[in-house]
């Protein structure tokens, strides 16, 4: 272990040494800026925010905004979580958005609020109120870099040259700034912040914190259960109560009083979202032809289940480590990868949060490996069609990629590297070439690039967690943590602190 936070890495060098070493805090907020202004520009200048999707929660929005919370989640319309929608409909009431035509009343939403989102979208056409209330969207990256923050620095990743190059490298992987600009979903960003700051408060102990956390995320996307399972197996003995009660407390707290305002419609947004509403389909679970109960067990059920099964073998396994940061990280980046593996469709953005968590996963290694970037690049080049500013230079996109990858195979194959290291760039070459074929663009054949994808987001997610998993083969020594983290006294290692990029000791004196 090095560094105190249970970090098993090879010594760093280079370019990773410099990026390890400590920073100021105005160093940390220049990151902070310019990983946001690098977000706002990818998203505003390739196509500005996107319109599809944007009904899933921008009528909500108005509703709430506007004092209409009974008809903000009426049934028989597709809407997403709670959570989003009630923070951008209280922005939406403070900055007074659309007000220069008078909302529908209550009687014009009609009975049992039937009429509700038609009216309110005749209202809106009449007003510039879309245009202003989308850019409430960069709420969501705003919580994602949070989260990221507060992971970093629970793991001593944080307050060093790596908090400001994850947020710009996160920043500018194209599934986080695709959940704006190809489809509007800032839901999805939001719950990954949130469930981000719950893994770094389960590193360091909170689980009360990280169960209100998980709440609030399960509140804004479902798929955050796919990280509070999994914590809820990880947690010790006696902190699991705590963690749970926190959780279903605060989703209590929101559902409740929206399902009676609502006379019982937002409980299919609260539990259900939009993601077992259909659509284009072309995965592999969608080739089964599966409806109704069956299908929902499949596409739903059986990820929650494999994560747990996932968390409860790695944990008995590692013991109490499977607390520190690298096992932790593959767990998570594990299940995430699990929802795209039984998933119905497949889009560019689903793709976001196991992007965010191998990025997270490498850095808090302490180093990016090859294969990653290769992997990215891969996700990029195979989704191009669903981002319109990019689509008119596509080819020119895929010959620079195409360029990159050979150029790396033969600087490789000079340096007689192993053949498993050239395997991630002869696949990336590949699919530039691939992607030239309009016979087999990435639409019709989704099924075949999710097995591409998530097999190899899979593997790594997986290859990390396999050395974990050998090199504590044998826990003798590791019983005593074992017995504390059952009985829920064992902590992580506590963080390092820094004063003005200098690591202080214990005492709270410069080192």
């Amino acid at each position: 272990m090095s560094g105190g936070v249970g970090i098993t890495t090879r010594p760093a060098r280079g370019l990773w040494a410099w990026l390890g070493a400590p920073i100021s805090g105005w160093w940390c907020v220049v990151g902070w800026a310019a990983a946001t202004a690098l977000f706002v520009t990818l998203v505003t200048h390739l196509g500005a925010i996107s319109g599809s999707d944007t009904f899933e929660s921008v009528f909500s929005t108005w509703a709430i905004g506007h004092g209409q919370l009974a008809c903000a989640f009426p049934h028989g319309f597709r809407v997403t979580a709670p959570l989003y929608p009630l923070l951008s409909g209280g922005i939406d009431g403070l900055s007074h958005i659309g007000r220069t035509v008078p909302f529908p009343s209550r009687s014009v939403l009609g009975p049992h609020c039937a009429g509700a989102f038609p009216a309110i979208n005749t209202w809106s056409l009449s007003t510039d109120a879309i245009g202003r209330t989308v850019e409430i969207g960069f709420l969501g990256w705003i919580a994602l870099m949070a989260g990221v923050v507060a992971l970093l620095r629970s793991t001593g990743r944080g307050r060093c040259g790596w908090e400001p190059a994850t947020l710009i490298l996160v920043a500018a992987a194209a599934p986080v700034w695709t959940c704006l600009q190809s489809t509007f979903h800032p839901e999805d960003l939001l719950a990954l912040g949130l469930s981000l700051g719950a893994v770094a408060c389960a590193r360091r102990g909170l689980w009360a914190a990280a169960g209100l956390l998980i709440g609030l995320a399960f509140l804004s996307q479902q798929y955050a259960l796919l990280i509070g399972v999994p914590l809820l197996i990880l947690a010790p003995v006696a902190r699991r109560v705590s963690y749970a009660c926190c959780a279903g407390l605060t989703v209590a707290v929101v559902a409740v009083p929206l399902i009676v305002a609502t006379s019982g419609s937002a409980a299919e947004s609260i539990f259900m979202g939009t993601g077992t509403t259909g659509g284009v389909g072309g995965a592999l679970v969608w080739e089964l032809s599966l409806h109704g109960l069956p299908l929902l067990l499949l596409s739903r059920v059986a990820p929650l289940v494999l994560a747990g099964l996932t968390a409860w073998g790695t944990a008995r396994r590692l013991g109490a480590r499977v607390l520190e940061p690298v096992p932790l990280l593959c767990v998570v980046a594990l299940s995430l990868a699990l929802r795209l593996v039984f998933e119905q469709q497949i889009f560019e953005y689903y793709f976001m949060a196991l992007t965010v968590a191998l990025i997270l996963l490498d850095v808090v290694r302490g180093r990016l490996r090859a294969a990653l970037v290769a992997w990215l690049l891969v996700v990029l080049t195979v989704f191009l069609y669903e981002i319109a500013d990019l689509f008119e230079v596509a080819d020119a996109i895929r010959v620079a990629v195409l360029v990159l990858a050979f150029t790396v195979l033969v600087w490789q194959v000079f340096r007689k590297v192993p053949f498993l290291t050239l395997t991630p760039w002869a696949a990336l070459a590949a699919v530039s070439i691939v992607g030239w074929s309009s016979s087999f663009s990435a639409q019709p054949y989704i099924w075949f690039w999710q097995i591409v994808l998530v097999a190899w987001g899979i593997a790594l997610a997986g290859g990390p967690l396999l050395s974990e998993l050998r090199r504590h083969a044998a826990p003798v020594q590791g019983r005593h943590q074992d017995r504390d983290l059952a009985l829920g006294t064992y902590h992580p290692q506590p963080v390092p602190r820094y004063h003005r990029g200098r690591a202080l000791t214990t005492s709270g004196a410069p080192r």
